[in-house]
């Protein structure tokens, strides 16, 4: 064979060597990604869906906006409600905080109104040993529009005799991470999150002593209520 017979014959098998090492590669790539995306897949469907709303041991947080009081509509600080000194073992009987989202057209939402009403009275009287709990209601609108109006007569059709905040925006419920409701969280006064209702496993609360969850007992299991939790939580290494 002539000498430029010979270097094309060369060039030629580079060529297709070169051209087979990049289809290994190619096809070893699509290997990958496809294993890849198939254990995403896989992860997605075996897998607990991530709880929505703050969670647990999380410091809540802050919002301000217009709320009804029963008289009118005034400004609302939550951080006003803390108290930064508080620790688990403080002496001093500083109020924890219970927030409520609902929705106005939200059919649990008025279920629950009369029990959440009942609660927010029987937390703040002489007969509750433990400390005094303050209910906040943020009404959001997630099920259909909505107005102030609406929110003024919700409240007084259920005698919840607490400030109801206008989220119709839903500002406060995206910070909160909520998407759903009724949604109730349990703050400590330091404003750290003690109990969520949304969480994958709601019989689980704070332990501000041993800085981790703790089961609330009798309800390992079970879906536990807001008066539950704050019953427990609440008296949880009190003073001690």
């Amino acid at each position: 064979m002539h000498e430029n017979g010979f270097a094309k014959f060369g060039e030629n098998m580079k060529s297709m060597l070169h051209d087979q090492d990049a289809s290994a590669r190619s096809d070893a790539g699509i290997i990958v990604m496809s294993m890849f995306f198939a254990g995403l897949l896989i992860v997605a469907f075996t897998t607990n869906p991530v709880a929505s709303g703050t969670q647990i041991g999380e410091r809540a947080p802050i919002f301000s906006g217009e709320a009804y009081d029963g008289n009118s509509w005034s400004s609302f600080d939550f951080e006003d409600l803390l108290d930064t000194s508080w620790t688990w073992n403080s002496t001093e009987d500083s109020p924890w905080i219970a927030v409520e989202f609902l929705d106005t057209d939200c059919g649990y939402c008025k279920q629950s109104a009369p029990d959440v009403g009942q609660w927010a009275e029987m937390y703040s009287t002489d007969q509750w040993p433990g400390p005094d709990v303050i209910f906040i209601a943020v009404a959001v609108e997630f099920v259909a529009e909505t107005s102030r109006a609406e929110i003024i007569e919700f409240r007084s059709q259920y005698n919840n005799n607490f400030a109801y905040v206008d989220d119709l925006d839903i500002s406060i419920a995206k910070e909160w991470d909520v998407s759903a409701t009724p949604s109730y969280f349990l703050v400590q006064p330091d404003g750290i999150v003690a109990w969520n209702s949304n969480q994958a496993t709601n019989s689980l609360g704070w332990d501000p002593k041993e800085e981790a969850s703790t089961s609330l007992n009798g309800f390992d299991d079970g879906y536990v209520q807001l008066n539950e939790a704050i019953e427990q939580l609440t008296m949880l290494n009190r003073g001690e």
